[in-house]
């Protein structure tokens, strides 16, 4: 075998049918891309912020290159690494927001082209934006990205703080057979919410995001000096995906503006052992180049052709000066208009529901607009750079509750990539849009009266826009008025047809138990994104509750050769264990992705189900409780534990369980008679 690895979380490809015999000698260089998350520019040291405790990047500076005008595509992670990794800028990739877009296959990446050359390629990530799932594991032999799904996921820290991802790093690298290597190295740390360890915190009071910059540097330090030894022909090249708001142009974070805050980023690349091919160490650049740059000339500096699909230029040529950015996240999330500019040595043009002309002055593009500029050649500009892009759809990504919900924590929206452009421009209203995942935030946490209060501020700046839609349909679900909630989804997929929706729609059915209705969604989502894996488990459950086991087990086996470790298919296949009386098949089955599907109902009512064919009825009640505290609505959870609380004798608990269901659905034949049946074993346990 040609490479050997230990550890958890790998996810490692087979052999080469003809490897290469490298040797010590092998003048190949190997190759180090770092991306530092939500990385401003101007808080790192070689880029003049006096704050800075980066002494790391300036060594890097002195024997490198800077790049003082490097911009973003787009100031998110997912779009911007697929333009880091293809050399093409969000419309012709195809990634144009996080959560909606899975980069396809068709994508030729850095690591395809350097894995097709003999090099080793590994990824080493730290945050679920960058985990293998975005479709960044094309051409890597080893994709580290072990993000176990606990509890904590609908927490703010989904992520791996820098020293594991560096430990990992030196560990697993240094297992390599002797040859060129390209690696990828993603430090979350940076991300909102800021919170350095104690050591760095310490150093830098108020300034936690400072810290948390100072922390990462100091890994990469550690890094490169392990690094350095291993690989004296190297090439180095240190970026941000993106910035951070902090409060220009009054945004805080990051997403939905087009500023220097946002899609500035720091770009360093250094070289040892190459021949003159590179710049001379020490000199800084100071006209405008672009993440689509990176591709082309790492490519070229470590001997390799660049590909035709690359549009960008090798740095060494001038890389692109008039580069393109652009922030569809308004769009796709709120209904808001996109954002779209261009940035050229005199500034940046920025076109919404309206234009304007940021000038640069001194060393950064101002986030004033200048009402002087003529705009109209700028608009031409615009127009013709984006016609000029051979646009493509990325395949759609289909976002569960908890994988929405992962990335809400993490301030992202999740939004509908067939959302029509609206009018409203979010320069005008980026004071409320944090109120969006405040909203979410109250909803999760069952705040319902602060979740009023603050969407009744959006529905007044942006009403009738699809997000704050959006925001009311799930209040209302959050507080069990499925029926308005439904109604106010359907209209959504109505407005926007996604697979994101229709799967939300699917799972109210089935909290209904109206399975054929959850049917009908659950294949609405296929059709939609056909690869979804939630869609082929909620098929897999509506078959069996409508009593179609052979059904059910013919989805199940389907789709477990599309996604053999999906944990929800685990979950579908130890129900049918179950049906074919594998108690203890079944258990192994569920109990291995309940890390995964903690917040899941699903999940809890199938180990219950488990546990009650056990014996185990305190275990199996127990269970049940869970689900229905995750999901209070849910009525084949609350019918099964008001049956199975009769059954040992909690006669009392059992109508308390199905009394608020018999309230809202007198309608409900099967309810109203559980109801009666508790009542009627209370009446007797009293002797009345």
């Amino acid at each position: 075998m040609r490479r050997a690895w230990a550890g958890i979380g790998l996810v490692v490809a087979g052999c080469d049918a003809n490897p290469v015999d490298h040797t010590p000698e092998d003048p190949r260089p190997s190759v180090l891309l770092i991306t530092l998350d939500t990385t401003r520019a101007d808080h790192l040291s070689p880029y003049g912020y006096a704050l800075a405790d980066t002494p790391i990047y300036d060594q890097l500076a002195r024997e490198g290159v800077v790049y003082t005008r490097a911009y973003s595509t787009c100031p998110l992670t997912i779009p911007s690494h697929s333009t880091i990794m293809t050399g093409r800028p969000p419309p012709s990739h195809g990634v144009r927001d996080n959560g909606d877009f899975i980069l396809g296959d068709d994508a030729i990446t850095l690591a395809e082209r350097f894995s097709e050359a003999g090099w080793a390629t590994a990824a080493f990530t730290s945050a679920f934006p960058t985990s293998k799932r975005w479709g960044f594991g094309q051409g890597f032999d080893i994709y580290h990205d072990p993000l176990p799904r606990l509890p904590t996921q609908r927490d703010w820290r989904d992520e791996r703080r820098a020293g594991e991802v560096i430990d990992d790093t030196i560990a697993l690298l240094g297992e390599l057979d002797e040859g060129p290597v390209f690696s990828w190295v993603h430090l979350f740390d940076a991300h909102w919410p800021y919170d350095p360890p104690p050591r760095f915190a310490n150093a830098h009071p108020g300034r936690p995001y400072d810290g948390e910059i100072a922390y990462a540097a100091d890994e990469v330090a550690r890094l490169l000096a392990w690094w350095d030894a291993e690989h004296p022909r190297s090439i180095v090249l240190i970026t941000s995906d993106h910035g951070e708001g902090l409060g220009d142009g009054g945004e805080q974070t990051h997403g939905f503006l087009l500023h220097d805050g946002t899609i500035r980023v720091p770009l360093i690349v250094r070289t040892r052992g190459l021949d003159d091919s590179w710049i001379a160490p020490g000199t800084r650049v100071d006209h405008p180049v672009s993440h689509v740059d990176i591709a082309p000339t790492l490519l070229a500096l470590a001997g390799l052709d660049v590909h035709p699909e690359v549009m960008g230029r090798d740095l060494r040529d001038g890389g692109t000066q008039e580069t393109w950015s652009e922030a569809l996240t308004a769009q796709f999330s709120l209904g808001l208009s996109p954002l779209y500019a261009l940035t050229d040595a005199s500034g940046r043009y920025t076109e919404g529901s309206r234009g304007a002309f940021y000038p640069f002055v001194g060393t950064e593009v101002l986030p004033i607009p200048d009402v002087r500029t003529d705009l109209g050649p700028w608009a031409q500009r615009l127009g013709t750079v984006r016609a000029s892009f051979d646009e493509v759809i990325a395949p759609e990504a289909t976002l569960d509750g908890d994988d929405l919900a992962m990335l809400q924590a993490l301030g992202y929206i999740g939004g509908d990539p067939t959302a029509e452009a609206g009018e409203v421009d979010p320069r005008d209203v980026i004071g409320v849009i944090p109120l969006t995942w405040q909203v979410r935030q109250a909803i999760g946490a069952r705040r319902y009266g602060t979740a009023e209060r603050q969407l009744a501020i959006l529905e007044a700046h942006m009403p009738d826009t699809w997000g704050v839609d959006h925001l009311r349909a799930s209040l209302l679900l959050a507080q069990g008025r499925q029926e308005d909630a439904l109604h106010r989804f359907v209209d959504l997929f109505q407005r926007a047809p996604s697979s994101t929706i229709a799967l939300h729609i699917a799972g109210i059915h089935a909290s209904r138990a109206e399975w054929s209705e959850a049917e009908g969604w659950f294949a609405e989502t296929l059709a939609l994104q056909p690869m979804s894996p939630e869609a082929m488990a909620g098929l897999v459950r509506t078959a069996r509750a409508m009593g179609e086991p052979e059904l059910a087990w013919e989805r199940t086996m389907a789709a477990l050769v599309q996604h053999p470790d999906h944990a929800e298919l685990s979950v579908a296949r130890a129900e049918m264990l179950l049906e074919d009386g594998r108690v203890d098949d079944a258990l192994d089955e569920v109990s291995g992705a309940m890390d995964a599907l903690a917040h899941h109902p699903w999940a809890h009512l199938v180990l219950a189900e488990v546990r009650w064919q056990q014996g185990e009825a305190e275990q199996a009640i127990d269970a049940l409780h869970e689900a229905l505290r995750l999901a209070p609505f849910d009525l084949p959870v609350r019918m099964q534990l008001a049956r199975w609380l009769l059954e040992v004798g909690r006669n009392a608990e059992a109508r308390r369980t199905i009394a608020p269901a018999a309230r809202l659905l007198p309608e409900v034949p099967e309810v109203q008679a559980l109801y009666a049946e508790t009542q009627a074993a209370v009446d007797a346990e009293l002797g009345r």
